[in-house]
């Protein structure tokens, strides 16, 4: 009987000493979620029929919705649209964007139900924008080093939760999706809302995006305001979204974006090793719930969204994203949870950094930068030394540079990244 037990409580050792738990770690928006992805598109069956439906419809809406918001922050910005313009052909196509109604046009049963309407209340309506700007601190802050109470756990919870159906179709209809929305249908729109087909909606989007040059200035303004960021390859592929049938591919689901809440659990297996992967999201108000997945951790992987040195966050304007991103890996790094726990640092979204060199200098946010301007490397290597100096640690920080969104390039970074981890894995169990 002995001999039984003893030889369980080795095979339960031996498995517990394969299970790798890794912490997807990091800022709003950072690419997180889109590095998880890619590890189920490479360990796992990818996608299911549902997802691919779910992200047609919020891919859809997002498109609408962004189009929207540079319709409107051309007019903020004062960058004249050429749909302005009286006797415009492009006129119609703006007064067509402006009137629709998103929910309307987007099935949100398939698109997230209850967890949907939520994201974008908070995201495009006036009334969530409005209290973003309200308790703005214009600081940084990590929010998690504080273990929350349950009652502050349940409030912040009850807090998403409180919005009705009802407000969530008045903040998301054409009227109230910005601020200064309004100003722009008194000046386009004679009165009513118009039925559109899909089909029709895609057109407006994409003769606006391929012939307004204001569309275009102002969406290379978009650092100034809070914009989805793959809307570039929305609209360039916008017919698709608007075909019923259609379902979306592994590169779509990798460019579309549904917020993370909470944390999520992934399990894979490679090779002999089980990976338990939890991601946990990034905005600061998800932040209070990180503290209760620190414990047992193989290694954290950090994700840096290095393109957004000159962008400002969703949930406070005043602080730079990047500065955010400084201070909580920082404050992470240097935790007594993670003393020896090993951390990967990928430095993300390093093709929207190259591109972005061209028209905002790191010099005009960042003046102790003396590299050649839009020298991609030195960037980089800039923003690398800066969280390798973060390390005031005895342990090893790994550095990646990566784009989350190109698969070919991740599987060899992640398959490094787990060889990596479970060769650690192994070191510290002793049985390597």
């Amino acid at each position: 009987m002995n001999a039984v037990i003893e030889k369980r409580l080795q095979m339960e050792k031996t498995r517990e000493n394969n299970e790798v738990k890794l912490l997807l770690l990091g800022a709003g928006e950072s690419g997180k979620s889109t590095v998880l992805k890619q590890m189920k598109v490479l360990h796992q069956n990818g996608f299911t029929h549902q997802e691919r439906k779910q992200y047609t419809q919020v891919i859809w809406a997002d498109s609408l919705q962004s189009m929207r918001v540079l319709i409107v922050q051309a007019r903020k910005l004062q960058i004249p649209l050429n749909s302005d313009q009286p006797g415009s052909p492009l006129m119609p196509y703006k007064q067509s964007i402006l009137r629709v109604n998103t929910l309307q046009q987007v099935d949100t049963g398939i698109a997230g139900g209850n967890s949907f309407l939520k994201d974008y209340a908070i995201k495009y309506s006036a009334r969530s924008e409005t209290k973003r700007r309200v308790q703005s601190t214009g600081r940084t802050g990590a929010v998690w080093d504080a273990t929350p109470s349950n009652s502050q756990l349940e409030n912040h919870d009850s807090e998403q939760q409180g919005l009705s159906i009802d407000e969530l179709n008045d903040t998301l209809n054409g009227s109230s999706v910005h601020p200064g929305v309004s100003a722009v249908n008194s000046t386009v729109l004679s009165g009513g809302k118009t039925s559109l087909t899909k089909e029709q909606i895609a057109e407006a989007i994409s003769q606006l995006w391929k012939n307004d040059m204001g569309i275009k200035q102002c969406f290379n303004r978009s650092n100034e305001f809070q914009l989805e960021g793959s809307v570039s390859y929305y609209f360039d592929n916008i017919h698709k979204f608007a075909d019923a049938n259609y379902l979306c591919t592994d590169e779509d689901i990798l460019k579309g974006r549904i917020k993370t809440t909470g944390i999520t659990e992934t399990n894979f297996n490679i090779g002999s090793a089980k990976f338990k992967v939890l991601d946990a999201g990034g905005q600061r108000s998800e932040r209070r719930k990180w503290i209760h997945c620190f414990q047992g951790i193989t290694a954290v992987l950090f994700v840096l969204a290095v393109s957004e040195y000159d962008q400002m966050l969703f949930e406070d304007e005043r602080v730079n994203r990047m500065h955010e991103a400084i201070m909580l890996f920082d404050s992470l790094c240097n935790s007594r949870w993670f003393h020896n726990v090993p951390f990967i640092l990928f430095v993300n979204k390093v093709d929207l950094f190259e591109q972005k060199l061209k028209k905002s200098p790191i010099k005009n946010y960042f003046p102790d930068y003396n590299g050649k301007p839009g020298d991609v490397n030195a960037g980089l290597k800039y923003f690398e030394d800066i969280f390798s100096s973060l390390n005031r640690t005895k342990k090893q920080l790994y550095i990646h540079r990566t784009c989350a969104t190109d698969t070919q390039s991740m599987r060899f970074v992640l398959t490094a990244t787990t060889d990596m981890i479970a060769q650690q894995n192994l070191k510290k169990s002793g049985l390597l």
